[in-house]
């Protein structure tokens, strides 16, 4: 597990990212909302299956909690950013706008009493990793964008905003069940079936299309997005905290632009590298430090009148009285 923690923000990075290649292998044969819903579908049914089998029960709070958590942290933010690509948002602006989020997360949970890092430390990382995705998606920021887009894509990352600050604010009830990342994914999933399955009826979009491309997308979206992204964002978020978690995706626009180079033969450009270094070394600098371990006590002098201890004995603490 100490493994897993160590790795968890790297999977983070690259399967959060994963979920810009799916949207791009559906857009040519599906509206968002067709994919989003399909997506649910197959996800949230594979989640009920596992919980299943595994006999896990919810009471009414847990279930009142992951309820919000995923209407906002799913539906809301996922619904936002496909609206804004939809709306023509260049893909690099609507990163730029996400990217704001682990600021806003830090600035609302200062407010709320609630320390998690570093103080000024962690405000110039916060500064440096917004510097670094500002440089990374320059080129498409410079291609100009719609109004509309670029309100869908604010309004997709306060909702994730919302559910991150919540979910710190928000403790989980001890039922003494042990819920944990699956339980979490399996309640949120099914919550964002329910509100992509109301848009896709309502708007006449239901119906998958027949192109085999379309399930690739959604397989992709699935087992890459929604089980690694949304999976390692929930461990993220619960071993290093709302803010650590938020800031991880300030790596995200280089590491998109790194997977559609590598699936679709997309440029990456030297900007979006660089963009990604200095990202990078934003993030590790709101990295808390580690406490420095204390100094060994220094030994009283042994009295000069007294018998000199036993070598044994001579580091050995002083017994209480019992």
């Amino acid at each position: 597990m100490s493994f897993l923690r160590h790795l968890a923000p790297a999977l983070l990075v690259v399967t959060w990212s994963s979920g810009f290649v799916g949207a791009t292998f559906a857009a040519p044969v599906a509206p968002a909302t067709t994919t989003l819903l399909w997506r649910y579908v197959v996800a949230a049914l594979l989640m009920v299956v596992v919980v299943l089998a595994l006999g896990r029960r919810y009471g009414p709070r847990y279930l009142r909690r992951e309820a919000v958590l995923g209407a906002l942290g799913q539906a809301g933010y996922l619904y936002g950013v496909f609206r804004a690509v939809e709306e023509g948002l260049p893909a690099g602006t609507a990163a730029l706008l996400a990217s704001l989020q682990p600021a806003l997360v830090a600035v609302v949970l200062s407010g709320a009493g609630r320390r998690h890092g570093g103080g000024r430390r962690q405000a110039v990382g916060l500064a440096i990793g917004f510097a670094g995705v500002a440089l990374a998606v320059g080129p498409d920021v410079a291609a100009g964008s719609g109004a509309a887009g670029a309100l869908w894509a604010v309004l997709g990352m306060l909702s994730l905003s919302a559910a991150t600050v919540l979910g710190d604010l928000w403790p989980a009830p001890d039922d003494g069940r042990g819920h944990d990342v699956l339980d979490s994914l399996a309640v949120q999933g099914v919550v964002a079936l329910g509100v992509f399955a109301v848009l896709a009826l309502g708007s006449g979009q239901a119906a998958p299309p027949a192109d085999p491309t379309f399930w690739l997308a959604i397989a992709w979206l699935v087992g890459l997005a929604f089980l690694g992204g949304y999976g390692m964002y929930l461990y993220v978020q619960r071993t290093r905290g709302p803010v650590a978690v938020s800031t991880w995706l300030y790596l995200t626009p280089a590491v998109s632009a790194a997977w559609a180079w590598a699936m679709f033969g997309e440029k990456l450009p030297l900007l979006t590298v660089a963009g990604f270094v200095v990202s990078l070394a934003g993030v590790l600098l709101t990295r808390p430090r580690r406490p420095s371990r204390p100094a060994p006590r220094a030994q009283p002098a042994a009295d000069a009148t007294g018998p000199a201890p036993a070598p044994a004995e001579r580091y050995a603490p002083p017994q209480r009285a019992r």
